[in-house]
Order: structure tokens, then C-alpha cells, then sequence
């Protein structure tokens, strides 16, 4: 991102709450799904895997012999929760895919570092779940939206982890210290270096599917391309796809529809 941009422009370029002008009513809306959801399967909520409320997943089991994804929710690293999703899992559990809702600690009572150990730490606890339930480990395929895209991207060389999944993902941190966000994050250059999977070597025995929504902000549009580009020009494996008409919330009815691109491609790997 130009630094030549205002202030005010460098914010914009990542404000999607902004940029989709319904955007509170569709996330009030994953909320009652959500809840709904949750009150009906309460039986696994809030596994934790550390002294942090948020250091905890959600487990919905859709079989002990099933196949296992692992969702990590965004909000910038300083916003929302994995309970705000729990929307996405019905169409995953009707898919016979089981789903863990990954939790972690937010900014500004965690940094990056952190978060992204969080991550793995949850990631680690959730796979000795899944072992003891079964004769075997069959592995955790990874997915993430938006800052979750980041932490999958991170996430993607724990043993555990066959593959994964970033939607709308943010690859290069770098913008993220010239704008609002970074008053919760407190990233330095050093930090943002360190933590961008667009600058650190690329993990090519394991496939990162990549998608983003053709009506998304401009800026989060290009975190997916550049880093796509990078991942083939590493010969990364892994597909990338920018899906029409689709913004950075409407994106999430692809994973919470059986017949969504994102959950059919997923389930594709298994």
C-alpha cells in the first residue's frame, strides 16, 4: 500500500464493515444462526487448550470415522469470536465433515506471536482429541476467513495439518502498521515481516486453496492475488479462485451451503 495515501485512505482500504453497506445486518444474521445452532449441540463448546477463556475450540462431530476441518474465525486479530461462525457448520456437518471452531486470544491482549501460537496450540490439542476418538489420526485440513486466512497460512506446516483453506485472507501485513487497525495490533516493521506468509518461505508440500470475492475492497483483493502468485511461482501447490459478485461477507455462504464452492472444494481433498 502507497504510503503517499492519507490517512483516512490507508484506513478505507481495509475497512470492509464500511465498504459493504449491509454488512452489520449479515453479521447480526450469523449471529441467530449461529446461536441457534449452538444451543441445539452444546455438548462439546469451549474444549480448552490453554488458561485463556479464548484458548479454547467448539467440537461438531459429524462421526468418529469422518473427516476434519478446522475453521478460524477473523475480525483483524482483535474482533469477534469462533461462536460467531458456528453458522458455517450445519452444511459441513450434513457434508459428513466434522468441524473444530478454532478460538484464540485477541489483540491487544495478545501479539502476533501469540495469536499465531495460539493457533498452533489449539491445532496440537485438537488432533490428540481427534487420535484418542479413533484407531488412527487421519490428519485436520485448515481454513480460515479473513485474519483466519492469515493464521491458516502460519498454521499450515503443523504435522496435524493436511492442507488448508484461506478465505479473504491477509498475506502481507506490512499495511496493516499504516492504518487503523494497527492501534489494537502494534506491529512493528520487524513484526510484520516475520508474520507475513508473503515473505516467508513457501511451504510447497502442502496445498493452500485460495479464494476471494470479486466485490471485495481492492486492497484485500490483492492480498489473495500477490500472494497466489507467489505460491506459483514457488510451485506451491493449490487452487486460486476470485469468486464473482461476492464481497467480503457474502463470501461465507460458499462454505455454509452444501453446494458452496468453498465446502465443495474442500470436501473434494477427502
Amino acid at each position: 500500500m502507497s504510503t503517499n495515501l492519507t490517512r483516512e485512505q490507508r484506513d478505507d482500504a481495509y475497512n470492509n464493515s464500511k465498504a459493504v453497506s449491509n454488512s452489520a445486518e449479515i453479521i447480526a444474521a450469523w449471529g441467530v444462526r449461529s446461536q441457534e445452532f449452538r444451543a441445539a449441540h452444546a455438548s462439546h463448546l469451549d474444549i480448552s487448550y490453554g488458561s485463556n477463556a479464548r484458548q479454547s475450540y467448539d467440537y461438531f462431530s459429524a462421526g468418529d470415522q469422518s473427516p476434519v476441518v478446522a475453521f478460524i474465525h477473523g475480525g483483524f486479530w482483535q474482533n469477534r469470536a469462533k461462536s460467531d461462525f458456528t453458522f458455517i457448520v450445519p452444511a459441513f456437518i450434513e457434508a459428513g465433515i466434522s468441524v473444530a471452531m478454532m478460538g484464540y486470544t485477541l489483540a491487544p491482549e495478545a501479539k502476533m506471536d501469540q495469536i499465531v501460537l495460539d493457533i498452533r496450540l489449539g491445532l496440537r490439542a485438537l488432533s490428540q482429541k481427534v487420535e484418542a476418538r479413533r484407531a488412527s489420526n487421519p490428519g485436520i485440513w485448515l481454513s480460515g476467513w479473513s485474519a483466519g486466512g492469515h493464521l491458516t497460512a502460519m498454521a499450515l506446516d503443523e504435522p496435524c495439518v493436511l492442507g488448508g483453506t484461506a478465505i479473504s485472507g491477509l498475506f502481507d501485513l506490512e499495511p496493516m502498521r499504516h492504518c487503523y487497525l494497527n492501534e489494537k495490533l502494534g506491529l512493528d516493521e520487524a513484526t510484520a515481516t516475520r508474520f507475513s506468509p508473503i515473505k516467508l518461505p513457501a511451504l510447497n508440500g502442502k496445498i493452500l486453496d485460495l479464494f476471494v470475492g470479486e466485490a471485495e475492497l481492492a486492497a484485500m483483493q490483492t492480498q489473495t492475488i500477490e500472494f497466489a502468485k507467489y505460491r506459483t511461482n514457488a510451485q506451491a501447490p493449490g487452487i486460486f479462485e476470485n469468486l464473482p459478485s461476492l464481497n467480503h461477507y457474502t463470501i461465507l455462504d460458499e462454505m455454509a451451503s452444501v453446494k458452496g464452492r468453498i465446502l465443495r472444494s474442500i470436501k473434494a481433498h477427502f
